[in-house]
């Protein structure tokens, strides 16, 4: 739900039909009390935007709607007695008013200055105001409400992206219970995380964006937070919506799309390290009747880092434009360029980085050779066409390009006097595509008590990942105190050793959503999958063959109560090609994944707010372990990976508080291992333990008019780190942000607002470690102030 409050002038449009979704009677269940919050908890419930004059509600009380009835219907159902009318003024847009007021606005040239507040009902990709979602797609591929779900999904909104300032998509999951990453001087250029204990990161890994694979290499450049209306989380194994994934889960990128309402918004940042950045988003109809709108969202940035001679320049340019002939029918087409300038983070290890032997802003490239370029686009389009209330097709399809020149020299390695360092080269040409596409027809329909959603569909995803690597040397030595640069250049060996890579995997999806008298949720679903694989090597010519097939399935079951409790239960199940064989030449088989879910939440109806709470089993099977007989060479495939673990989450949005809390405690360990070392041992980068709680308030209501303050805490606990006695440091990392709001100073400022904010407000130092030798410091503490101006 999106609700805003402004000084604007409203334009009346002449009155529009309802349309077909407008007409389908769903459940409602909307209590008595005042007229305003009634309203704003049928936008939400329906899918309704709703505008009208704020004074207009005022007083006013209705006796509230509930049952199966058509949203149109409950709004004449809350409007009774009140003395009010509505009527639909474009595709699922309602004004509210008194009767008569029409023909004057008419009379007045259409525009009249009102306070007005506009109610936006939530879908499951659009805009949310505050922090609190309750529907999305990533668990189902259609819109459903989160407490109908029966699997855990975390969902990040717009408006928290912004307050925590998030510059990367991985800090934008900072406050986010069972998502771990690395260090942001890696996740500024990488978007790689680990979900219940599992790798997530590129499309074979579970990174999506708006429900469809997007790169084929975890390298190819991470996501634009600016560019995103939201990031959801949906953990655990499913493959039966998205084909070939790890077990962890997915992370699911919403693109910002185009509006019905007119609003734009440009913002002026400057902080730490010379950080410059100018960012704008702009959207709205196009034309009167609204059939066309557009989004325009663009960020451009020059900065430095903390790390000598390593820069942080990104370019990023997003149009959207949405083209609606008929209230049955909708294109939107969604594209966008990324350019990032900066230097990659070597790994280093742990036994160098764990008492800071090595200074955390040194760089051990070369200024003239270390390179991070990456120039990455994409262009797609989302078609959806109601053939009737009860039958709708949706059909998507996105074409991604990434070009990446990534050159670095590597730690080799200190000499016995601790200071001189040995170091190596990598020098990287890649180019990687990805084409994706994905039809489903939806079929509503009931059967005796049951209501059905039943979606259909078939989706394809094809991957080339071309690789152009070589090895080199380069002296003199470098000194890690004394650092000079300049003297020396990398000499690369003749030989390249990459590949080129192309993979297709094709899949057909059944599922059914079966509502039981309007109480029990029962969710059954099924896929078949076909993935190739084709790998050449430049290095010998030699080309490589692997095909899979794999069916994978899942249940879940929710009770719904009346007061907002709802508890599930769950089994998914994933599956990913392996492109290695035995020592016999033979392929693997795919690993796979298993998950029992079982969780609750509550959202107290009428309210933004959502408790969830889940614990879980997950494993993955056919996990690679060395070949006893020739253990350095080859592996087998009897391992095996099980993760367990409890989460709590709370979300909050009130009228003068957002809040964000969670718990995560995960033991993921490996069960199964010929190798001795590993056996037992804790994931490496998981720890625990997690906490993480972030909250603002608005201090109007204390006589601090216009100031907003926030605050977050995220702590970890030591994570493993495998072939030591000890584990990484745990930590502790404190945020803080104040804003203030310059129409409370000059009704003239109106949508200006400034904001500072700090990140590792206490400076804390430590490390992520992923490996025993890819360990990389955290950032220290960056402040920013941005000026926004938002209409």
């Amino acid at each position: 739900m999106a609700v805003s409050v402004s000084l604007a002038a409203m334009t009346v449009a002449s009155a529009a039909p309802a349309t077909a979704q407008q007409r389908r009677a769903i459940a409602i269940s909307v209590p008595a009390g005042p007229l305003e919050q009634a309203l704003l908890t049928l936008g939400r419930q329906a899918g309704l935007r709703l505008v009208f004059p704020t004074p207009l509600t005022k007083g006013k009380t209705t006796s509230g709607v509930a049952g199966e009835i058509t949203p149109e219907a409950a709004v004449a159902a809350l409007l009774a007695g009140t003395g009010l009318t509505y009527r639909f003024t474009a595709p699922g847009s309602v004004t509210i008013e008194r009767p008569g007021v029409a023909a004057a606005y008419s009379q007045a040239g259409g525009q009249v200055s009102l306070d007005t507040i506009e109610v936006q009902g939530e879908t499951a990709w659009g805009p949310v105001n505050g922090y609190v979602a309750t529907r999305s797609a990533s668990g189902s591929k259609t819109d459903t409400p989160l407490l109908e779900t029966p699997q855990s999904i975390s969902i990040v909104t717009r408006d928290q992206i912004r307050d925590t300032k998030a510059q990367s998509v991985a800090e934008s999951l900072s406050y986010t219970p069972g998502v771990v990453t690395q260090s942001p001087i890696f996740t500024r250029m990488v978007d790689d995380f680990t979900v219940r204990g599992f790798n997530v990161a590129n499309g074979n890994l579970g990174t999506l964006r708006d429900g469809m694979k997007l790169q084929s290499n975890v390298y190819d450049g991470g996501q634009e937070p600016y560019g995103l209306e939201r990031v959801e989380v949906l953990k655990g194994a499913a493959s039966v919506l998205y084909g070939q994934l790890g077990p962890g889960g997915v992370i699911n990128a919403i693109s910002k799309r185009p509006t019905p309402t007119r609003f734009g918004e440009v913002n002026l940042e400057y902080g730490s390290y010379q950080r410059r950045q100018i960012s704008a988003d702009l959207g709205g109809p196009l034309t009167a009747d609204g059939q066309f709108s557009y989004r325009l969202t663009g960020l451009l940035r020059k900065s430095e880092t903390n790390v000598d001679h390593v820069d942080d320049d990104k370019i990023y340019i997003a149009p959207a434009l949405t083209w609606a002939p008929t209230a049955a029918t909708s294109l939107t087409l969604l594209g966008y360029y990324q350019q990032i300038r900066t230097r990659f983070a070597p790994p280093m290890p742990y036994a160098n980085t764990r008492f800071n032997q090595i200074p955390r802003d040194l760089f051990i490239g070369e200024p003239s050779y270390d390179r991070y370029d990456s120039d990455q686009y994409a262009l797609g389009y989302l078609f959806e066409h109601n053939f009737t209330d009860a039958l709708k097709l949706r059909h998507s399809l996105r074409y991604f390009h990434a070009d990446v020149a990534w050159d670095y020299l590597s730690f080799g390695g200190l000499r016995p006097n601790g200071r001189t360092l040995n170091r190596g080269v990598s020098d990287r040409d890649e180019t990687s595509t990805g084409f994706t596409t994905d039809t489903s027809l939806e079929a509503k329909f009931d059967t005796g008590p049951v209501k059905h959603t039943l979606i259909a569909g078939l989706d394809a995803y094809r991957r080339t990942y071309d690789s152009h690597r070589r090895a080199g040397t380069v002296g003199p030595l470098l000194d890690i105190y004394a650092p000079v640069y300049g003297t020396t250049f990398p000499t690369l060996g003749a030989v390249d050793n990459g590949t080129d890579t192309l993979g297709n995997q094709y899949g057909i999806y059944l599922q059914d959503q079966m509502k039981i008298a309007d109480k029990w949720v029962l969710l059954l679903g099924g896929r078949h999958d076909w993935a190739e694989s084709r790998t050449r090597s430049y290095a010998n010519n030699r080309a490589t063959k692997f095909d899979d097939t794999a069916f994978t399935g899942r249940a879940g079951l929710v009770y719904l109560f009346d007061n907002g409790i709802a508890p599930y239960v769950s089994f998914s199940q994933s599956f990913q090609p392996q492109v290695q064989t035995d020592r016999l030449g033979n392929p693997f088989k795919p690993t796979e994944g298993e998950q029992y879910e079982a969780g609750i939440r509550y959202q107290p109806p009428g309210t933004n707010l959502l408790l969830s709470a889940s614990v879980y089993d997950l494993k993955q099977k056919n996990v690679l372990t060395p070949d006893p007989v020739a253990p350095t060479a080859f592996s087998v495939q009897t391992g095996e990976v099980r993760s367990r673990g409890v989460e709590l989450e709370a979300k909050v949005s009130f009228d003068a508080l957002n809040l964000a809390a969670s718990y995560s405690y995960t033991d993921a360990r490996v069960t199964k291992s010929n190798n001795p070392a590993e056996l037992d041992q804790r994931v490496d980068l998981v720890p625990y333990h997690s906490f993480a709680l972030w909250a603002d308030y608005d201090l109007s209501g204390l006589g601090l008019k216009g100031f907003k303050l926030g605050g977050g805490v995220r702590y970890l606990s030591g994570a493993n780190i495998t072939g030591f006695a000890y584990d990484v440091p745990g930590r502790t990392i404190v945020d803080a942000m104040m804003s203030y709001d310059f129409a409370a100073v000059a009704p003239s400022l109106k949508g200006m607002v400034l904001q500072v904010s700090a990140k590792n407000l206490f400076d804390k130092q430590y490390i992520t470690c992923s490996t025993p030798t890819g360990c990389r410091y955290g950032d220290p503490r960056t402040v920013s102030a941005s000026l926004s101006y938002r209409w």
